[in-house]
């Protein structure tokens, strides 16, 4: 074989080998994708369980914890309404008369 017929293969081969490398690549390329979108859907899908687990537990634990409250008697709860109340009604009335008085004090000054 001449050097020429030599280079020749050579380079044929390159060419070949490249090209497989190509659609190796590309072949590659792909199932790297698909495991992608399948992981991907396999997390979705573990955290939508997960979040309706979770949803079930904090429910769960809430109830729980409602259940350890003491809760005050009906009687003191209506003390401490009309305690509330009465409070609100003297602030109303204070300040009622707090705003009545500087009302009387502008009109003499402005008149």
């Amino acid at each position: 074989m001449s050097k020429k017929n030599k280079i020749e293969e050579t380079t044929e081969d390159q060419k070949v080998t490249s090209q497989e490398n190509k659609e190796t690549n590309v072949k590659t390329a792909k199932n790297a994708k698909e495991d992608t979108s399948k992981k991907s859907a396999k997390k979705q899908s573990k955290k939508q369980n997960k979040e309706k687990r979770s949803l079930a537990k904090k429910v769960k634990e809430t109830t729980s914890e409602l259940k350890k409250v003491s809760w005050p008697s009906f009687g003191k709860v209506l003390k401490q309404t009309g305690v509330v109340i009465a409070v609100v009604a003297i602030c109303t009335l204070l300040l009622f008369g707090i705003d009545n008085l500087f009302s009387l004090v502008y009109n003499l000054l402005t008149k």
